[in-house]
């Protein structure tokens, strides 16, 4: 707990003298994709996240960010102690918020950027047995993640966004690749 602390202490401590010494940007970004767990026979889905930044300089930005990292799904044979075989179902739906911090590289209309972050993650895991039954459980955990991507300018205002983000370790199980593409309005 006393790393957590000190790790925001330190990037609050950062943002603030950044942001006193430079003119301070917004912007809004929402982005849509595909999630990917290798673990996972069905292992791609829908993925989407919104993030609210404060462009701190022309190099560092804070973001804020919903993420809702999509509902893979597994099927196969469970086998009970009477070795009778069973069909299966298990889905993992994660979803959550979180914080980035971003590294960018300006080269005109065109941007480089890299993140690393933290999320507060849910991962709601629901397994159906044929003929048996079904059960759930619900796994709330802090999972790091980092990513890189670029955006081009269509205007000041607006820029157009792809990007690769990893979530480590969610539900303590797997990790979750997510590619996306989106729109970032500056303010």
């Amino acid at each position: 707990m006393l790393k957590k602390t000190l790790l925001a202490a330190a990037v609050f401590a950062f943002a603030t003298t950044t942001v006193q010494a430079n003119e301070v940007s917004g912007y809004v970004t929402g982005s849509m994709g595909q999630s990917d767990s290798k673990d996972f026979r069905s292992d791609t889905d829908f993925a989407y996240k919104v993030a609210v930044g404060l462009q701190a300089n022309p190099y560092v930005a804070l973001e804020a960010q919903y993420t809702d990292l999509g509902k893979p799904s597994d099927k196969g044979l469970v086998v009970d102690n009477f070795g009778n075989l069973y069909n299966a179902k298990v889905t993992a739906k994660t979803r959550g918020l979180g914080a980035n911090l971003v590294g960018t590289l300006p080269l005109d209309d065109f941007k480089l950027f890299a993140k690393v972050g933290y999320h507060k993650m849910e991962t709601k895991v629901r397994v159906k047995v044929a003929g048996v039954g079904s059960g759930s459980a619900t796994a709330r955990e802090w999972v790091p993640s980092f990513g890189a991507g670029a955006s081009y300018a269509i205007m000041p205002e607006l820029e157009i966004v792809a990007e690769y983000e990893r979530y480590k370790d969610v539900a303590d199980a797997y990790n979750v690749d997510l590619a996306s593409v989106g729109l970032r309005y500056n303010f």
